[in-house]
């Protein structure tokens, strides 16, 4: 007879009140919160950390240099202390920060003068550096170090602070003058390094991919990296003249929603519902403001105090109803068709230099281990010299000059038969997606040795920032994908990127990026956007495709001349063999032959 076994009843969970659960509710610091969710702003992971402290830095470097009306000279450092750990310096010659601003820029998330702005920028929250002094501050336990100089007879202010998460205050260590003859030399400008937990790696996530794209994007930057087995970089200044100043604008109506509409009434001085149409809004005239309150019902004289919820809904229905002139577009700064197809064959240039030097270097090691440096020094000068067989490239000029050199054609672009590439870019006409003004441009270079049986890289920019990350989930990585590549000469496979030696830059330029997530990293996929981009992308595949029926035709008109070169003694025998020709006779056939080639190729080169 089996036991019976005996169980003990569940405990009864204890009830608990709505009072002694309020006791448990508490408001936390902003800083506390992406203390605890790193990975929103994109310090997820030791290596996408080290980019993205970086990335803070610099972008917060060339705005300042911009604004400031200073051509950017920007010096990234990273060097390994131990293993894991990294010290990052980012120093810039921009106009510096006054000493009591210095805490709060660095150590105080959602602090910055961008947030409200509607005009392109590269910062928009006032989080991203002052989260990389917190992210190093919590892997390392160390301050990071601030120095600024705001003109060149004014001293050096140094500062070490951290974050208080709790209060999002900034936690200052120590503070002095710097006294170091370096900073005494420099006019102005400001350093920020942090100590931080991270690994370093290459390839296309790496810091120095970043600071090319940066480069090919801000062409008017100079750029250095020193990594940290010690190998630099350089990225020099390819246009001598700052981009146009953008302009910060008055929001349009058709961006706001009725919640907004509300709060910006509430917050307003007393004053009119026709004044303060006019005196928010871009593109509200007193006719269109007269038009808008007729719409709605409403006298223009009504004070706005007195506006309940239903005349303000009957305003925002109003607004949506009449027509009004897009938003201005001075607030843009696109980096313009010339200056992309310009970087765009530098950058690979370079980069062919640089694999032509690796390969040389190689061949040199491999030739001093088997004991045959002999003409080592002069074969690498010459595989060198090959490596930049252009005229427009000459050593003892600047980068600037050469690249003035370079003429576009008719079509916007940059072509060579015979080193076989292409570069063009497109430039589309501002557009506006929930009442925020933007311009898509798009660029492409073909050939010049990149992988034929790969599919082609996708460089993807917003305002001038390069995104790394979640290119699958991109509006612009969309606007790729479902372009029609088969119809311009390019193999593609369905739902993918096309195939081909090359590369397609999109940027977008914009008073307010609509990010997916605060870490910056990819563009919503609003319809107009999604509609430029391709519009663009289009008009750079039919470029391309008639570059490349011209190159075909080219091709076949060589193979044909060459059968004829070949064959052209065996014909004249023939014919002489045949109607019995002279040998005078046959040296004029020869000689019509090759006039007649001659006359083509001529005809080909105009």
């Amino acid at each position: 007879m089996a036991k019976k076994v005996s169980r003990k009843s569940p405990q009864k969970r204890q009830r608990k009140s709505a009072e002694s659960m309020a006791e448990q509710q508490k408001q936390i610091a902003v800083s506390e919160f992406f203390a605890k969710n790193r990975h929103l702003l994109g310090f997820d992971n030791p290596t996408k950390a080290l980019l993205t402290t970086v990335r803070e830095a610099v972008d917060n470097a060339l705005d300042a240099c911009e604004e400031a009306g200073i051509l950017p000279a920007i010096d990234v450092i990273c060097s390994e202390i131990q293993e894991g750990r990294y010290r990052l310096t980012i120093r810039d010659n921009g106009p510096g920060i006054v000493k009591n601003q210095l805490s709060k820029i660095f150590a105080q998330l959602l602090y910055g003068s961008k947030f409200h702005r509607l005009k392109q920028s590269r910062g928009q929250q006032g989080i991203g550096i002052s989260a990389a002094v917190m992210y190093g501050q919590m892997t390392t336990g160390q301050p990071a170090r601030v120095i600024s100089k705001t003109g060149p007879r004014k001293s050096a202010n140094r500062v070490e602070l951290q974050i208080d998460t709790k209060k999002n205050k900034a936690q200052i260590v120590s503070e002095s003058e710097e006294k170091s003859e370096e900073w005494a030399e420099i006019e102005s400008g400001t350093e920020i390094s942090i100590v931080l937990q991270g690994n370093y790696k290459g390839g296309k996530h790496g810091i120095d991919a970043y600071l090319r794209q940066t480069a090919l994007a801000n062409p008017h930057a100079e750029i250095s990296f020193v990594s940290p087995k010690g190998d630099r970089f350089e990225y020099p200044r390819v246009v001598e003249e700052l981009p146009i100043e953008p302009k910060e604008i008055k929001p349009h109506p058709h961006g706001i929603e009725l919640g907004t509409l509300m709060r910006m009434l509430q917050d307003s001085p007393k004053t009119s519902i026709s004044s303060f149409l006019r005196e928010n809004f871009s593109r509200v005239s007193p006719t269109v403001a007269q038009v808008i309150c007729e719409v709605a019902g409403l006298s223009t004289r009504m004070s706005t105090d007195k506006a309940q919820r239903g005349e303000v809904e009957a305003l925002y229905n109003a607004i949506q109803e009449t027509k009004i002139q897009s938003p201005p577009t001075n607030c843009l700064s696109a980096i313009g068709e010339e200056s992309l197809v310009k970087g765009l064959y530098w950058l690979f240039v370079e980069a062919q230099k640089h694999n032509e030097e690796a390969k040389a270097i190689a061949e040199q090691e491999a030739a001093a281990q088997m004991g045959l440096l002999d003409g080592i020094d002069d074969s690498l000068e010459t595989q060198e010299g090959n490596a930049l067989d252009d005229p427009t490239l000459e050593e003892d000029d600047g980068v600037a000059k050469r690249m003035e050199r370079l003429e576009l054609n008719e079509d916007g672009a940059l072509e060579s038969e015979q080193e076989n590439f292409f570069v063009t870019a497109v430039s589309r006409p501002p557009n506006v997606y929930r009442g925020n003004p933007f311009r898509v441009e798009v660029g492409l270079f073909y050939g010049k040795g990149l992988p034929a049986d790969q599919q082609a890289h996708v460089y993807r920019f917003a305002n001038r920032v390069p995104l790394q990350y979640q290119t699958s989930a991109c509006a612009m990585t969309k606007a790729v994908i479902s372009s029609p590549w088969k119809s311009y000469q390019l193999q593609q496979s369905r739902g993918a990127i096309p195939v081909g030696p090359m590369v397609i830059m999109t940027h977008i330029a914009s008073a307010w990026v609509p990010y997916t997530s605060e870490s910056k990293e990819a563009i919503a996929h609003y319809d107009e956007i999604l509609k430029e981009l391709r519009l663009a992308i289009m008009e750079c595949g039919r470029r391309l495709q008639r570059f490349l029926k011209k190159r075909k035709r080219i091709s076949d008109e060589h193979k044909k001349r060459s059968y004829i070169e070949k064959y052209m003694n065996p014909i004249a025998d023939g014919l002489q063999e045949i109607l019995g020709f002279s040998e005078h006779e046959k040296g004029i056939v020869i000689g019509k032959l090759k006039g007649v080639l001659e006359e083509s190729r001529a005809d080909r080169l105009k």
